[in-house]
């Protein structure tokens, strides 16, 4: 085998064994992802197909605090929840780790995970995300939980698209996705 194919097929060999994180959240345009619990704006059914479309097929990550979220997102691949509390009793199709990296440890096989937040999870996790997906929902909400900070230097733009407010929705939003510029070893 030529020396160029060999090291175009060890390359494509230790891409599978890389694990991409994607990140997947809804903020306002002041950051926040969550009051009380909740989402600030409330139900934007379009946006929840967005995700439950990006999700599909996948492991996700979460908090506990978005498991017990009335909003939980969740994945029919499998999800696990990341707590410091121990023996909390999950649902069916939910395991338990004591940390992120507990997770990411259980998770180590996936070609792709997805991490659904919340804020303490996106903070630990933002440094190392391939991908983050985005809905930006036009206005300012008030917040107990918000999203990180992206450094623009490490992301680009990839997608914006737009949705206006209508009888379904009522604010209008962006799905934004962002890739990393330099990938990072792990």
């Amino acid at each position: 085998m030529p020396e160029t194919q060999y090291f175009q097929f060890k390359i494509e060999s230790l891409n599978n064994f890389i694990m991409k994180i994607i990140l997947v959240a809804a903020m306002s345009e002041n950051r926040a992802i969550g009051l009380n619990g909740k989402l600030p704006w409330g139900n934007l059914p379009d946006d929840l197909a967005h995700v439950y479309n990006i999700i599909k097929n996948k492991k996700t990550v979460m908090g506990k605090k978005s498991y017990d979220t009335p909003d939980r997102i969740a994945s029919s691949a499998g999800n696990v929840v990341v707590s410091k509390l121990q023996n909390i009793v999950l649902e069916p199709n939910f395991e338990y780790a004591n940390s992120l990296a507990a997770a990411l440890e259980k998770l180590k096989l996936e070609t792709e995970i997805i991490v659904l937040g919340g804020a303490q999870i996106f903070e630990q996790v933002i440094d190392r995300a391939d991908t983050i997906y985005l809905t930006l929902v036009q206005g300012i909400f008030s917040g107990d939980a918000f999203f990180p900070k992206i450094d623009l230097n490490l992301f680009e733009l990839k997608d914006t698209i737009f949705h206006s407010m209508d009888t379904q929705h009522a604010f209008s939003f962006k799905f934004l996705r962002y890739e990393r510029r330099i990938t990072i070893l792990r």
